[in-house]
């Protein structure tokens, strides 16, 4: 056995471990990206820089071997700006969205990609639960949302963007028809309880929310029936059994009404404290802006709140929707009842509020028309189906031939892409070194996998495998400079190049530039 020191802390290990083994052993997450176990080293991401005392400069330590008495400094200032400026140069040629253009714009953030899947393979109870996740009221959005998600959709620059608002609206009509429609699981109770005034899209999502996270809610309103705005400003377009069916959906979850009574504000507020642990105002808006309740701050376009935790001025008192300020779209009501739901948790649970900064992400350049026909190749079908398309004789067959045309620009490795893991990890900036957006950079498509070129980030790993399975031709790097990709030898396809391998390598590859057809 080896003894060395990294940081200062010992540690025991084999001969022939290198550093980045013993750094593991400790539990140190030193990045490394190109590196795999009983391999020789490709040490091409340049990413787990070390310093070991007595060497010249930095060294990868997936290359070091260890000695006995060896110090190594990995966690300092200087060794992980060198990291992150290895991660920077590998972002600056990485072209590819780590969330869809539906997604992003999505206000609610919904798993459009993900949903669209689903319904053409024909799995739609897992379709409504990957909507519900972030919608409670998909019935009702398919019918009155202005499909902003669709604007962004990519295959809008090739034909027509995919119809996915009425995607949703299929998915949501269709298990409210179902003998067992989706009911949330949820958290076991909490014992706590939640007053949210205001029943409208707002309100109604909050409780959703709040019943799946294990509160127990009363919901209030002076009209005789839930929806608020969505029973006048959409009458023409939204069926009243519609809303009522949705709304009693999320009542149904074990949510007190009191419906048709009006709420005295500031005596509810005064008095709250002895049955509720938290009140939630979605009263549409404000009466404090007319100063029925000065007790509260406020703004000219609402109630006053704390941008990270929606509480207002009175503690356990929270906002949100158009009682904080004015928005136009029920996505927007909807998103911010289920943002409100996830603070009032926070806090009664004593968590710090949900952290609303952007994740990490990539994104991809603007197609330019060459690149969007590429983009577009083997996809089907070409023409997006009319308006109307739900009321033919078979709406499932429609749907899930609308729901194929999706591009499905997300990358469904995200989870496991340890580029977007260490580029958070390190506070990276991809714009750093790259200059002008990123252009697209085609793909190898197999029978069973695709190789997205602009993903790749020449690690090695899939040549090492293939190389060792019998069956595989084997992958090569080929080119010079920026033109240096992966390939199979000339003439030989995809699949042919991995073989056998070809699971393995998809599950090994760091940044899901290749992917097996088919996985959702």
């Amino acid at each position: 056995m080896i003894q060395l020191w990294i940081d200062d802390a010992r540690v025991e290990v084999d001969d022939n471990a290198t550093v980045l083994d013993a750094a593991r052993q400790l539990g140190i997450d030193v990045p490394s990206m190109c590196s795999l176990a009983d391999h020789g080293p490709n040490t091409s991401c340049m990413c787990c820089l070390v310093r070991v005392d007595g060497a010249e400069g930095f060294v990868p330590s997936c290359a070091t071997k260890v000695r006995d008495g060896m110090r190594v400094e990995s966690e300092t200032p200087e060794v992980h700006a060198l990291r992150r400026t290895g991660i920077e140069l590998l972002l600056a040629d990485h072209a590819g969205d780590c969330h869809a253009p539906c997604q992003n714009t999505c206000p609610a953030k919904m798993d459009i990609p993900n949903m669209l899947r689903l319904v053409a393979d024909g799995d739609y109870a897992a379709a409504v639960a990957t909507v519900k996740r972030e919608i409670a009221l998909p019935a009702i959005l398919g019918r009155v949302c202005p499909e902003v998600c669709e604007q962004a959709c990519r295959r809008g620059q090739h034909d027509s963007p995919a119809a996915i608002c009425k995607i949703k609206q299929f998915v949501a009509d269709k298990d409210r028809a179902s003998a067992t429609p989706y009911r949330p699981s949820t958290a076991p109770d909490s014992g706590k309880r939640v007053a949210v005034i205001g029943a409208g899209p707002t309100g109604l999502t909050a409780v959703f929310h709040l019943r799946r996270l294990g509160h127990r809610c009363d919901l209030l309103d002076a009209e005789s029936e839930p929806g608020g705005r969505l029973r006048t400003a959409f009458a023409d377009e939204l069926p009243i059994d519609v809303l009522r069916g949705e709304a009693q959906a999320v009542i149904s979850l074990g949510v007190g009404t009191r419906f048709g009574d009006s709420v005295d504000l500031p005596g509810f507020l005064e008095l709250s404290s002895r049955d509720y642990d938290a009140v939630l105002l979605a009263t549409g808006r404000p009466r404090s802006a007319d100063g029925d309740l000065p007790e509260l701050a406020a703004t000219k376009s609402g109630l006053k709140v704390d941008p990270a935790t929606r509480m207002t001025s009175q503690s356990g008192v929270f906002a949100a929707g158009n009682a904080v300020r004015p928005y136009k779209l029920v996505v927007q009501s909807v998103a911010e009842g289920k943002l409100a739901a996830d603070c009032i948790n926070s806090w009664l649970r004593g968590a710090p509020p949900p952290d609303r900064r952007a994740s990490y992400e990539t994104r991809l350049a603007k197609l330019a028309g060459h690149e969007v026909c590429d983009y577009c190749a083997g996809t089907e079908p070409t023409v997006r189906a009319d308006r109307q398309f739900l009321e033919c004789d078979s709406p499932e067959e429609a749907a899930q031939r609308e729901a194929r045309r999706c591009l499905e620009c997300d990358c469904r490795a995200l989870a496991s892409c340890l580029l977007h893991h260490y580029a958070a990890m390190y506070d990276c900036n991809a714009l750093r070194y790259r200059g002008e957006g990123k252009r697209y950079q085609g793909r190898l498509m197999g029978e069973r996998v695709t190789l997205e070129y602009g993903k790749c980030i020449l690690c090695g790993i899939c040549v090492q495998l293939a190389a060792d399975d019998p069956e595989a031709v084997g992958l090569a790097v080929t080119g010079r400079g920026a033109e240096t990709r992966i390939n199979p030898p000339s003439g030989v396809s995809l699949d042919a190049a991995l073989g056998g391998a070809v699971t393995e390598c998809v599950a090994k590859c760091p940044t899901g530039a290749l992917l097996l057809h088919g996985t959702l």
